[in-house]
């Protein structure tokens, strides 16, 4: 699917291309504004461009660099208990771990740790990181090629900005995305993007692709009628863990 080639979505009967660009591997030297003006090909009126949280969150330099974070007691004994997904680090690098900590508080991320203990038995997965909060679910780096940076999600009015200044500089709607093959959510959009529901719909099955597709942006592209850029905004959300 990841091929640079637009693909076809239907949503409630409205039909969508996705087209997930591939760029070039970025580094901390690059800038999110240039690195659009540089991948994007021509847009059409009614386009929203889709932007990766990470790569969003790479390019605006809000990353940490891991060595600043130095794991405590807590951070290095709850990374241990850690059990990531395949192919994830996911919060058993103890440095990520300490982030949450130090973000979120030692006693929530305890709090989280014992409700995710008691029920895992039972056969209930994700109580940790309800409990734990949405930097605990959606930080990431640690890993190649960023294993020399944590990096944190961005919080709702960050994103939300963020989508309202790229669209006045592209003239295009634009949302930040956090998708995975698991499923995902729609950090924000700007006023011209697509619905967020919408969206989250006509991007199903991951278009965008993992970290080793270099696609960090894309394009979806309403055909014919369909839910119109500008109406109501609703953020969509699927469990992830």
């Amino acid at each position: 699917m990841v091929t640079g080639a637009w693909t076809r979505s239907e949503v409630a009967g409205a039909g969508y291309l996705r087209h997930a660009v591939r760029t070039r591997w970025f580094t901390e030297d690059d800038d999110l504004r240039a690195a659009l003006r540089e991948a994007l090909p021509r847009l059409e009126p009614g386009d929203t461009v889709v932007l990766s949280e990470k790569a969003t969150v790479f390019l605006t330099g809000r990353g940490v660099p891991i060595d600043e974070l130095r794991p405590g007691r807590l951070a290095t004994l709850l990374a241990r208990s850690v059990r990531p997904r395949p192919g994830s680090r996911g919060l058993s690098v103890p440095e990520k771990m300490q982030y949450v900590v130090r973000t979120t508080g030692g006693t929530r991320i305890l709090a989280a740790a014992l409700a995710g203990a008691v029920t895992r038995p039972l056969g209930l997965r994700g109580v940790f990181y309800r409990v734990a909060g949405p930097v605990a679910r959606d930080i990431d780096g640690g890993r190649p090629p960023y294993e020399h940076l944590v990096l944190p999600p961005l919080t709702a009015a960050a994103a939300a900005q963020l989508c309202r200044e790229l669209e006045a500089f592209l003239g295009a709607g634009v949302a930040i995305v956090d998708l995975n093959d698991y499923g995902g959510s729609i950090r924000a959009v700007s006023p011209l993007s697509l619905p967020a529901d919408v969206l989250f719909a006509a991007l199903s099955g991951n278009p965008l692709g993992q970290r080793a597709a270099s696609t960090p942006f894309g394009i979806v592209r309403p055909l014919g009628s369909g839910p119109s850029p500008g109406t109501a905004q609703q953020p969509g959300r699927v469990a992830q863990h």
